[in-house]
C-alpha cells in the first residue's frame, strides 16, 4: 500500500521537471542558440536530478499512507494537519511552480518566435535561424504540456481537498476516474506525436508495413556497410 502511493505521488513529479528541462532546453536553442547548449551529460544529469528530488520530495508518503484495520488502503492524503501542509507544500513544489515557469518560458519563446518574423518558411533575426520544424517542435511540446498539466491537476486537487473515506466504494469510483484523468496524459502522448511529428507518423507507417521506405533504408544500409568494408 505504502509503495503504490508513493510511486503515485512520485512519477508526475518527475514527468514535470523532466518536462520543465525539456522546456529550459527549448528556450535556449530557440532564444540564446550560442550562449547556452544541452549536451547529453547535461541531460543526463538534469534527468537524474528530476528523480532525485522527486524521490526525496514523495517520501512523506511512505508516512501519510497505510492499510486500515479492515485492509483498506487509503487513496487520498490523511485529513490532519500534517497532511493538509503536506499536500499544500506538494501542490506548490510539484505542481504549480513548475507549472508557471513552464509557461512562462513557452511564453518567452513564443513572444520571441512571433515578434522576429513570421513568414511560414523560415524565422530570421540577425544571424539567429529559427527552422519551420522548431517552431512545430514548440507547438507539439506546448501542446504536451498543455495536456499534461490539465489531466494531472485533478489528482492534485483531490490531495488538497481530502475527500472522506468513510464509503469505500465511493471514494475508490473517484479515485479511479482521478487516476483515469490523469493517466490519460500518457495515454495521448502517441496520438499528440503523430499529428505534430513527421518522422513519428513516418516511422509508425514503417513498423505497421505500410510503407516502402523500410525496404529502401535496408537497402541503403547494406549499400552504406558495403562501401564501408571495401574501403578498408
Amino acid at each position: 500500500c505504502k509503495l503504490v502511493r508513493y510511486i503515485q505521488h512520485l512519477t508526475p513529479g518527475v514527468q514535470i521537471y523532466v518536462l520543465l528541462s525539456i522546456c529550459v532546453d527549448r528556450f535556449y536553442t530557440i532564444v540564446y542558440p550560442l550562449s547556452f547548449k544541452v549536451s547529453r551529460e547535461k541531460a543526463k544529469k538534469m534527468i537524474l536530478a528530476s528523480w532525485l528530488f522527486d524521490a526525496a520530495f514523495a517520501s512523506p508518503a511512505f508516512f501519510f499512507y497505510g492499510s486500515s484495520s479492515d485492509g483498506h488502503c487509503n487513496f487520498f492524503l490523511p485529513d490532519s494537519w500534517q497532511g493538509a501542509v503536506y499536500s499544500i507544500i506538494h501542490l506548490l513544489v510539484l505542481f504549480f511552480i513548475p507549472s508557471v515557469l513552464i509557461v512562462l518560458f513557452y511564453q518567452k519563446v513564443i513572444k520571441y518566435i512571433w515578434r522576429i518574423g513570421t513568414d511560414g518558411r523560415t524565422v530570421r533575426r540577425t544571424m539567429n535561424i529559427v527552422p519551420r520544424t522548431k517552431v512545430k517542435t514548440i507547438k507539439m511540446f506546448l501542446m504536451l504540456n498543455s495536456v499534461f498539466l490539465l489531466s494531472w491537476l485533478p489528482f492534485y486537487v483531490a490531495q488538497l481537498w481530502h475527500p472522506q473515506e468513510t464509503d469505500y466504494r465511493k471514494s475508490s469510483l473517484v479515485f479511479l476516474a482521478i487516476t483515469w484523468i490523469s493517466f490519460s496524459s500518457s495515454a495521448s502522448k502517441p496520438t499528440l506525436y503523430s499529428v505534430y511529428n513527421a518522422n513519428f507518423r513516418r516511422g509508425m507507417k514503417e513498423t505497421f508495413c505500410m510503407s516502402a521506405m523500410k525496404c529502401y533504408r535496408s537497402n541503403a544500409h547494406t549499400i552504406t556497410t558495403s562501401s564501408r568494408i571495401a574501403k578498408k
